[in-house]
């Protein structure tokens, strides 16, 4: 019997024998497969549950796991050397800088419920006049800023922690982080601020570790770092960065809008949390899924039905996904351009040039981190004629409830779920209603964003189809710098004759 061993493992056992780069790196991005799998799972369950389902302070706990997540993923990236050409997920991050609204509504999802928990305040916003990108290293900003607010979460029992970035005379920007704990021992500010940029010496302890960490990663930014204890009381930590490393982009495009509603959508998949998670985010996007389980079976399927795009991991068994686009596009018909949207694990240039030279539209690399963002990534691809099939948008003529979506809701969840969930909803539009009036003036479009998301879910769930709309166009608005007066009065008024609607049908 012959035994036939690979090269690389030939290399590997051969004595004294030296691994080759090629070897080194296939080991790594394989090591990088599996960690991306697992936080797939970890991300991915969580995006799937229905925050509408949940206490605010659980969906803080699900939205803080969901950040963290992401920014491991962000240091498996840079751990294992990966290259990665699409905007990396952690913080609203990618490489050609940092988008500081999205780099702090990350610090928040990752550090609210832990304030709520030890009863802290958290305030975190960006000044009106401060810059809207920093030209930096994204995973290097992140890094600092989680050490820093870590820092400061972590070393008062009670008290406000805020993260405030704003604009400095010379036209760059300041990052502020300061706490209302004890003051910080002098000792320790002057070895972590005495240390050289190599010296591996840390006397300083746990809090020292994190101040020492922030300030390493602000050296290597190119930032100004100091900290302080404030004259008032607290402490503080001062990040600067200089006029050329900052800008202020022009209002964005309107991003699509996350609906596939009326879309038919092929998804194959083998794996079967990935599979479930995907399909619960799509079909909460009011697509209609056809679910198949490897690429002989997503062949079948299209072969059977048409699909207005279809969406399907690479590594499946049978038939793989690369396979199954060579065969959609080798067709020769009408039907071999269908948009084509490869799901992977794998961040490497080899794999993003095979998927996109065997025909596919577009790649979204896993774990994904969202339904809104999954929406966002599909939605651009789908033909122009899904959306002669979708439902007309709600009107001021519609009801306030739709009758349909709330019958059938009772009826599936009895009287007990009912009463548990009207309290679970009252609550929720309480508070986003509560977060809206606080963000008109000054204006903070960063809880506004935050707020109209939830408003989104939190609306769909009971049938109020019209607050549902309302919330989707403020939150569009909020994301492109727009004038959303007019649409935040209107969104709170219409929060007021949901809220009115429930109370009367308790």
């Amino acid at each position: 019997m012959s035994i036939i061993v690979s090269p690389f493992e030939a290399e590997r056992s051969r004595p004294g024998g030296v691994r080759s780069q090629r070897a080194e790196l296939l080991d790594r991005a394989l090591l990088a497969h599996d960690l991306r799998g697992g936080l797939s799972d970890i991300s991915g369950g969580l995006s799937a549950i229905d925050p509408a389902s949940l206490p605010v302070e659980t969906r803080e706990q699900v939205e803080r796991v969901l950040a963290a997540a992401d920014a491991v993923g962000s240091l498996v990236h840079a751990a294992l050397g990966e290259y990665r050409e699409e905007p990396d997920p952690a913080a609203g991050l990618d490489f050609q800088g940092v988008d500081v609204s999205r780099l702090l509504d990350h610090q928040r999802r990752r550090w609210t419920a832990e304030a709520r928990r030890k009863g802290q305040s958290l305030r975190i916003v960006a000044e009106a006049d401060a810059p809207t990108r920093l030209d930096i290293d994204p995973a290097l900003c992140g890094r600092m800023l989680t050490n820093l607010v870590a820092h400061a979460i972590g070393r008062c029992e009670a008290g406000g922690i805020e993260l405030v970035a704003s604009a400095t005379r010379e036209g760059g920007i300041l990052l502020r982080v300061a706490d209302t704990g004890p003051a910080v021992r002098q000792d320790t500010l002057e070895r972590i601020l005495g240390l050289g940029a190599d010296d591996p010496a840390m006397s300083a302890g746990v809090e020292g570790l994190e101040l020492m960490a922030a300030r390493r990663l602000a050296a290597r930014m190119g930032a100004r770092f100091a900290l302080r204890n404030r004259s008032g009381g607290g402490f503080e930590a001062l990040i600067e960065l200089g006029e050329p490393w900052c800008s202020r982009a022009e209002p964005a495009a309107p991003e699509p809008e996350a609906d596939l509603a009326g879309a038919r959508i092929l998804l194959a998949e083998d794996n079967p949390t990935n599979q479930m998670v995907a399909t619960q985010m799509l079909r909460a996007l009011r697509a209609e899924v056809t679910v198949t389980s490897d690429g002989a079976e997503a062949i079948a399927a299209f072969e059977a039905q048409e699909f207005d795009l279809v969406v399907l991991d690479i590594e499946m068994p049978r038939v793989s996904g690369l396979d199954v686009i060579r065969r959609i596009r080798s067709r020769g018909d009408a039907r071999a351009r269908v948009p084509i949207v490869a799901l992977t694990a794998y961040a490497m240039r080899d794999h993003q040039d095979q998927i996109a030279e065997a025909g596919a539209n577009a790649l979204v690399s896993k774990p994904i981190s969202g339904i809104e963002q999954l929406g966002r990534a599909l939605a651009p691809h789908l033909p122009s004629g899904v959306a002669a099939r979708r439902p007309r948008a709600p009107g001021a003529g519609d009801p306030v409830v739709d009758a349909a979506i709330y019958g059938a809701l009772a009826d599936a969840i009895g009287p007990d779920l009912m009463n548990e969930l009207f309290e679970k909803v009252f609550a929720d539009l309480s508070a986003a209603r509560a977060e809206l009036e606080a963000a008109r003036a000054p204006r903070n479009t960063q809880a506004i964003r935050s707020a109209s998301h939830i408003l989104i879910s939190v609306a769909g769930a009971v049938g109020a189809v019209r607050l549902q709309s309302m919330a989707r166009s403020l939150n569009a608005l909020a994301h492109e710098n727009a004038p959303l007066d007019a649409a935040l009065t209107g969104c709170v008024a219409e929060i007021d004759a949901v809220l009115a609607f429930l109370a009367r049908d308790r």
